[in-house]
This record gives C-alpha cells, sequence and structure tokens, in this order.
C-alpha cells in the first residue's frame, strides 16, 4: 500500500499521493490565489479476474490497442449487488444508479451506489452503499459509519456542495420522497430532507444540481416519471402471454421538479413559479448547459416516449420550454424518441456542446449537433446504422479514453421488454474516426462488459489519479462493474479542479477551453448528466503531443480569465479571480 502525504492547495488541507508510476508530485504556488496541484498516479495492478477462454482473439487485440479497460473489482473490493424487485412494475427495470464522488475531501474519488429493493416495502438490510477510496486503488465500504445507508427504493443520485461549506452533499432520487444526505465535514452524513423542504413523493429518476439564477448558490432539478403507487400498479403482458413490465405511457407522466437553493440550508419549490409545470413527459436523462450562450444555464430532459424538453433559462427565474423550435424535442423524422441517457460534448470541434441521446431497440440513437442553441439530427452524418439500433441504451458517457484528444461515447445498454432470453444486451463503445464518425468498437471491452447485462448507469472520473479517465457501470438486478483505465499511449493529459473565491460560489457549469497551439478542447464543469448518475466534477481533457496548452475560464457569474503555460500531465487547481481577465476565448 502506497502512503500518502499532505499539502497544502488553498483553504483546505487535501492529501496529494506522491509516489507512483509517475514519479513525485508538486505544488506550485501562482500569485496570491492560484494553487495548481500536480497528483501523479497510483501504483498500478494486474486484473486477476478470471479470462473468458471464447475472447482470447478479442482480448490479444485489446492488449495491443491503446484503449484498454479493466474490470477490477475483486482488486478494489467493490461488492455490491443491485437488487430490484417491484412487482414487475416499471421502478424494477428502470432502477440502477450511482457515481464518483469525494465525499471526504482527500482528492480521490469515492463511489456511492443506490440500492433499490421492493416497491412499497423498506429494507433496512437492503441499503444503498458508500466506498470509501483509500488512495492505492482500494476501496472500504463505510456506509454503516458514514449515515449513507439509504434504503427505501432508489433509483439515482446527484452530488454537489449545497451549502458552501467545502464538503459534497448527495441527493438520492426515489420512488417515494427522495432523500438530503448533507455532509457533516467529520466524514458521515445527516439526512437534512425535511428540513430542508424537500420531502415530495413521486417517481423521481435523475437530478442535477445547477445555478438557475447566478447567485453562487446550487438549486436543484429533478426528473420525474410515471404517477404509480403500489395500489395503482397495473397489470402488463408480453406478446408471449407472459407478466412483463408495462409500457409507460399506460400511466400518467409526472412533472419534473425545479428547487432553489435559499442559503440557509432550505430550498423553494419554484416548479410552478418558473414555468416547468406548464408540461409534463416521462422525464429519464437530464443535463444541465448554457447551450446559446447568453450567459444562463439551460436544462435538457431526454423524455421517455414523449417530445424531450429544452427549458431556455430566461435570467429572471422563470423558463421556457423551446425544444421543438430549437430542433430537439424529436429526431429528424418527426418523432420523439425514447429518450433515456444524456451526453454533452463538443463532437465536431466547433465549440458548441452537442447531445448524444440514447434510445430503444429498433429506434435509432440520436445525434443532435448544436449551433448556437439550435440543433439538428445528424445521427446518420456522425453513426452508423448497424451500432444505432440494435440495443436499449440507457446511461452514456461522452470520454477521451486514449487521450489523443478526442472523446469515445460508452454506452449502458439493457433492454425493457423481455424478448429472446431476456433482458440483458451488451454494452458499447463507440470511438471517433478522422472523418468525423463514429465507429463501433465494442470488441476492445473486457469480455464481462460485452455480455448481456441489464445495465443503467455510467459515470466516469479518474478514481486513481493517474491521469485517464475510468468508467463505473450500474446493473439492474447485477453488481456494478469498475472499470480501471490502463490505457497504453503516450499522449499528454490535463486535469482542471475548480475553485471558487467565496463560500456561496457555485462552480457548477464553469466552462473551461484549452488551447494547445492547433486546436480547442471545450468542457464544462458538469457532474450529472448520463443516465441516474454523478460523475467527477473535475474536468478531464486529453491532449495528444502537446507538452503545453492556454487555459481559458469562464465562470458562471460571467468573469472569464486566462492561465497561460500550463503544463500537462497534472491535476491543474484554479480559483476563481486569480487568472488574467480576458473579454472572451
Amino acid at each position: 500500500m502506497l502512503a500518502r502525504s499532505t499539502t497544502t492547495t488553498g483553504v483546505r488541507n487535501r492529501p496529494t499521493l506522491r509516489t507512483g508510476i509517475l514519479g513525485g508530485a508538486a505544488l506550485v504556488v501562482v500569485g496570491a490565489s492560484v494553487w495548481i496541484t500536480v497528483d501523479k498516479g497510483i501504483g498500478q495492478s494486474e486484473d486477476t479476474t478470471a479470462a473468458d477462454p471464447s475472447t482470447v482473439n478479442d482480448r490479444a487485440a485489446q492488449v495491443s490497442g491503446r484503449i484498454q479497460l479493466r474490470v477490477v473489482n475483486e482488486l478494489a473490493g467493490i461488492q455490491f449487488t443491485h437488487v430490484a424487485e417491484a412487482n414487475h412494475e416499471l421502478a424494477g427495470i428502470m432502477s440502477g444508479g450511482g457515481g464518483f464522488l469525494d465525499y471526504d475531501g482527500d482528492g480521490y474519488l469515492d463511489i456511492f451506489l443506490v440500492q433499490s429493493g421492493t416497491l412499497g416495502q423498506d429494507q433496512p438490510d437492503s441499503t444503498s452503499r458508500l466506498y470509501r477510496n483509500n488512495g492505492d486503488g482500494t476501496f472500504t465500504d463505510v456506509t454503516d459509519e458514514s449515515g449513507a445507508g439509504v434504503g427505501g427504493f432508489g433509483m439515482g443520485c446527484a452530488a454537489a456542495d449545497i451549502d458552501g461549506d467545502g464538503d459534497v452533499d448527495l441527493y438520492i432520487t426515489r420512488v417515494g420522497e427522495d432523500v438530503l444526505l448533507v455532509n457533516d465535514g467529520q466524514g458521515g452524513f445527516v439526512d437534512q430532507t425535511a428540513a430542508a423542504g424537500l420531502a415530495t413523493p413521486g417517481f423521481s429518476t435523475s437530478a442535477t444540481f445547477l445555478d438557475i439564477d447566478r447567485d453562487g448558490l446550487p438549486d436543484l432539478y429533478v426528473a420525474r416519471y410515471v404517477r404509480i403507487t403500489p395500489s395503482t400498479a397495473k397489470s402488463c403482458f408480453g406478446i408471449d402471454g407472459e407478466r412483463d413490465f408495462c409500457n409507460p405511457t399506460v400511466y400518467p407522466p409526472q412533472t419534473d421538479r425545479l428547487y432553489r437553493n435559499l442559503g440557509n440550508g432550505r430550498f423553494e419549490d419554484i416548479t410552478r413559479a418558473a414555468g416547468i409545470d406548464a408540461v409534463a413527459g416521462y422525464g429519464l436523462g437530464l443535463l444541465a448547459s448554457d447551450f446559446d450562450g447568453d450567459g444562463f444555464v439551460d436544462i435538457y430532459v431526454a423524455n421517455d416516449q414523449s417530445p424531450a424538453f429544452l427549458w431556455h433559462n430566461r435570467g429572471d427565474g422563470t423558463f421556457e420550454e423551446i425544444a421543438v423550435i430549437h430542433g430537439c424535442a424529436f429526431n429528424g423524422n418527426g418523432e420523439a424518441i425514447a429518450g433515456m441517457g444524456t451526453a454533452a460534448a463538443d463532437f465536431d470541434a466547433d465549440g458548441d456542446l452537442d447531445l448524444f441521446v440514447t434510445n430503444i431497440n429498433h429506434r435509432s440513437n440520436l445525434f443532435l449537433r448544436n449551433s448556437s442553441g439550435m440543433f439538428e439530427d445528424v445521427s446518420r452524418q456522425w453513426g452508423s446504422f448497424s451500432w444505432l439500433v440494435p440495443f436499449t441504451g440507457f446511461g452514456t458517457v461522452a470520454v477521451d479514453l486514449d487521450l489523443d484528444g478526442t472523446r469515445e461515447l460508452f454506452i449502458a445498454n439493457g433492454a425493457v421488454a423481455r424478448a429472446g432470453s431476456g433482458y440483458g444486451q451488451p454494452d458499447q463503445l463507440l470511438q471517433l474516426d478522422i472523418n468525423g464518425t463514429f465507429r463501433d468498437i465494442s470488441g476492445s471491452l473486457p469480455w464481462q462488459v460485452r455480455q448481456p447485462a441489464i445495465s443503467r448507469g455510467v459515470a466516469h472520473g479518474d478514481y486513481d489519479n493517474d491521469g485517464d479517465i475510468d468508467l463505473l457501470v450500474m446493473r439492474n438486478n447485477g453488481p456494478a462493474l469498475l472499470l480501471r483505465n490502463d490505457q497504453r499511449s503516450s499522449n499528454h493529459w490535463l486535469i482542471v479542479r475548480t475553485e471558487s473565491s467565496k463560500a456561496s460560489g457555485s462552480v457548477l457549469n464553469t466552462r473551461i477551453v484549452v488551447d494547445d497551439g492547433r486546436r480547442r478542447h471545450v468542457a464544462e464543469v458538469r457532474p450529472q448528466d448520463s443516465y441516474l448518475s454523478t460523475s467527477d466534477p473535475r474536468v478531464h481533457f486529453g491532449l495528444g503531443d502537446a507538452t503545453s496548452v492556454r487555459l481559458i475560464v469562464s465562470w458562471p457569474d460571467g468573469l472569464t480569465e486566462a492561465f497561460a503555460d500550463v503544463g500537462v500531465d497534472q491535476i491543474f487547481t484554479v480559483r476563481r479571480g486569480s487568472g488574467e481577465t480576458v473579454t472572451g476565448p
């Protein structure tokens, strides 16, 4: 086991690992208030998971390629199996969330996995689990001592520092009342749901924190699905006459919820006042971003078998639903898709964040190209029919696994209606080609990931601080999988960690441009997208052979700053107000 040492970075002490495969660490102070933390990677250990003898050729190709993901549950100590028995109702087949968060502020990502159970029954022995990152590639289950063992029928989670005390808090979506766990700063959580004004019953799915009014306080948007209770649950059957999960349209949809953070530990339900109750849909996937560049964060909601929402933030506390006129309510044929999961990235390198939305099998996943807030279905141009259609996609993330400067797409698949051998389907990995289209490279995935399963949420984060992005795949009625990235390239990387200069200063949706002299890479602080998941709040860039970059940081309150000659292969921490003020990138 590698020991950790502590260095001072900003206003808090954050342990920094000084030994590992990439050498030592260094702390550089720029000016009076910028902290640059260089965390080098931990030692790598071999994957001892048993090999599938039928995939020898695929595994040989995997080893020779640049992208190499390994299932490391046993090595890491992650022993979690999701269980959901909901009497054949929708909650049972739709659940399976979790993700990465640094709950103890030590600079290493911990793991939270949401448990479900039996709809309408609280099971104390079946709770969500929290695993603390030990900093050496292993995790310890700290559920009991941390107070994170939430019961009830859990769906997903979102994480943010809601009270500006420097500790990350946790929101868990459920069938019933959601739960807000406030971090006490001592390694534990306290249930503050009722005190915060968030004890609203319903069927919540994905949630995201965002600052809707630029007051520095993280507000909360919660996507909700159908109106269903144990007493109103229906009996549905498949084409074979056997009991199966119902189509969501047999139930009325639920209105999503928007809560404004009041700054005193309480939230105010402004769903009606903000105009969010104007329409209802079967909400599943969700992300927040300033799609039109007007300085205020908008909200995209992927709805199941109903038009998607694009809530335009007017900047006065109200929202307008504009998805139809902005080209993202339907696919290019004018059809509402079964929107499940969402990812946003600048796929075409034009400076705008485009959308990828997963869909049900035999109905294409969706690429939506963004042009200053107007969207166009470019699924046929950017994808291939062979991989767009076959499976039912849920969680998805756009990440640069091989650090070459272009993002791959990981898609977590799993059916919602029984067909053939059941609900299981293989997950997929797509790589962006030089011609601007994605190709399926799922053969490079570990055999465990290519086996049919019911995957749901997927989160991304560099849990071992070695510079490449790892993945966490949550499965319905199955074990969560931790995928360690052992990519074999010599490409460089940069991870940007953002800090506000004031206590109530949210950094959510801070936009970061990295200029390597040949191209600009665009990303933002957005831990919540995918499906039912929360990810690394730090922003990761693959840089290819670049050895120095210029950083342009656009903070949520409108301030834009530049940082020149930033070195690569480090975790670079910037604090608002410490760079060179610029008028734009």
